[in-house]
């Protein structure tokens, strides 16, 4: 047999067939990886898109940051270091202005903050279920109390610099405590017909 030896122009045919092929591979691996990148670019923004809603019937976690627009956190739902369960409504300073919670006992309280962070009402419980509130002054001191207890059927008392004054809707008592002299009792008699 006759054997043919490869010519130049045979060779450089070849390598013309070989470079074309390789171009056209890298082509196809450059689209490959472009429609791979696409896809989870792709899968990425649809994540962030449907980040805004969350679906689920059961969410366990420790603490819910409410943000508004500009990031800034205005309302948390956590428990407290005894694991009561409390929400916390905050200004555009990120103080607490609203308190709401339970205590230990599960009796709940309401708690408007001021600026300082001190309580200057609170809306509560009493241990035997009876609801009172209770105003306080800026240096976090008591002056008015409306509260109804299980024993009477309700009461208030104003505190003031000069003293306090203690009304009581059961016996119609009226005290007066000052700071600088003696209780008086003031009894109103009421008429049976």
């Amino acid at each position: 047999m006759f054997k043919v030896e490869p010519t130049l122009e045979n060779l450089a045919s070849h390598i013309q067939r070989q470079d074309r092929s390789l171009k056209a591979m890298s082509w196809s691996v450059l689209g490959a990886t472009i429609l791979a990148a696409a896809a989870i670019i792709s899968s990425q923004w649809h994540a962030t898109a449907n980040a805004d809603t969350v679906k689920a019937k059961t969410l366990s976690v420790e603490t819910i940051a409410l943000r508004n627009g500009t990031g800034k956190i205005v309302a948390l739902i956590s428990s407290t270091s005894d694991g009561t369960p409390h929400i916390s409504l905050l200004d555009s300073r990120e103080k607490v202005r609203l308190s709401i919670g339970l205590r230990q006992d599960g009796v709940p309280s309401v708690s408007l903050l001021d600026t300082e962070q001190g309580q200057r009402a609170v809306l509560s419980l009493n241990d035997h279920q009876d609801a009172s509130l209770t105003m306080y002054n800026a240096a976090k001191l008591p002056r008015a109390t409306l509260a109804v207890d299980s024993v009477s059927s309700g009461h208030m008392v104003l505190f003031g610099t000069g003293g306090g004054l203690n009304f009581s809707a059961l016996d119609g008592r009226v005290q007066w405590t000052p700071v600088g002299g003696a209780v008086q009792n003031i009894q109103t008699k009421t008429e049976s017909k």
